[in-house]
């Protein structure tokens, strides 16, 4: 591995993005341009920090691009100063990248540069001042209420799967959550009593999210009649089980959502899930983040604070969440209408 990253972390750039250079392999590269190993402890100080598995080998992508950059022109990233720095950036200009694939590999960039120069092995940052590729922003998709209900209308039926999928629905759209989220959810973080769960965000971070009566009530029937037929293989029994206790005895660490085999659900299956639906429902393809989309504009239509909003999204940021008055900007013109009194 060019980075030494862990086994399943690492996957190199080769045959998806295309190398910066081809000049040498990605193992070479690294044992020319990274000697010491930086990178190796660059990447397992994200994961101490709570980086997700996903960005991490997206880092250690970038990385075997930079190590073969640097290896072709005899340099090292112990080595590495604003003019390398600057250089670097260059070439992935002239290599025609996405500005948003550009800013992330620069921002690898600077993320290594941060590290070395924090632990001695750089003696200043070079890219401190270096600019970003201009990245317009793009304004999300949003999914109309008709679409929504459509969408969560064509995913009826009684058998554990249906019930299983009709969950998915709910909590994507009636809770807001990211796919990874969604799929992270342990018996442990439902708080029924309440309609409350608790989410495991970006950065380890935690948040309490409500959930409403048509998700609730969801929850309840898929735990009662369909969670335990997936776990225990019987997904066409309409009936079901309550859900399955682990062989300790012990159920709160388990995930919530399961496939027909009883594994946990993964993003990818979110995914395929919710394509199905959108033909089922005859609209146009959606993604699961656009349904979280869909939530944070649908309550900001219907007065709801933006810094609320912020609040439940999880975002670390309310500059994050503005994004949603530009889509809402009619909305947000009708109301300037209505009540503002020089309108």
């Amino acid at each position: 591995m060019g980075t030494g990253a862990e086994p399943g972390c690492r996957e190199s750039a080769t045959g998806r993005e295309g190398d910066v250079s081809v000049e040498a392999e990605p193992e070479r590269a690294a044992a020319a341009a990274d000697p010491q190993g930086h990178a190796a402890g660059f990447l397992r100080r994200l994961e101490v920090r709570g980086t997700s598995r996903a960005t991490r080998r997206s880092y250690a992508s970038d990385l075997d691009q930079l190590f073969e950059w640097l290896a072709g022109r005899g340099l090292t990233v112990d080595g590495l100063d604003r003019r390398t720095a600057r250089a670097f950036a260059a070439e992935l200009g002239r290599r025609g990248y996405a500005p948003a694939t550009t800013a992330r590999k620069l921002s690898t960039l600077r993320g290594l540069c941060r590290d070395l120069t924090e632990r001695g092995v750089l003696g200043a940052d070079p890219t401190r001042q270096l600019p970003g590729p201009r990245r317009r922003r793009r304004l999300p998709r949003v999914l109309s209420l008709t679409d929504v209900e459509a969408l969560l209308a064509a995913a009826g039926g009684a058998d554990p799967l249906a019930l299983r999928d009709r969950l998915v629905l709910e909590l994507l759209y009636g809770c807001g959550l990211r796919s990874q989220e969604l799929v992270g959810l342990k018996i442990d973080d439902v708080r029924a009593g309440e309609a409350q769960l608790i989410v495991h965000g970006k950065g380890s971070k935690t948040r309490v999210v409500p959930m409403g009566e048509e998700a609730a009530a969801a929850l309840r029937r898929y735990l009662a009649r369909g969670r335990g037929a997936l776990r225990t293989g019987r997904a066409g029994d309409a009936a079901g089980t309550a859900a399955a206790p682990a062989p300790d005895g012990r159920l709160g660490g388990q995930p919530v959502l399961v496939t027909r085999t009883g594994r946990p659900l993964l993003t990818s299956d979110v995914r395929r899930l919710l394509l199905k639906y959108c033909r089922l429902a005859g609209i146009e393809p959606a993604s699961p983040h656009m349904l979280r989309h869909a939530y944070a504009t649908h309550m900001l239509e219907r007065g709801a604070d933006l810094r609320a909003i912020q609040e439940l999204l999880g975002h670390a940021s309310v500059s994050t969440t503005q994004v949603y008055t530009h889509v809402s900007g009619a909305h947000l013109r009708r109301v300037y209408d209505l009540h503002h009194p020089r309108a």
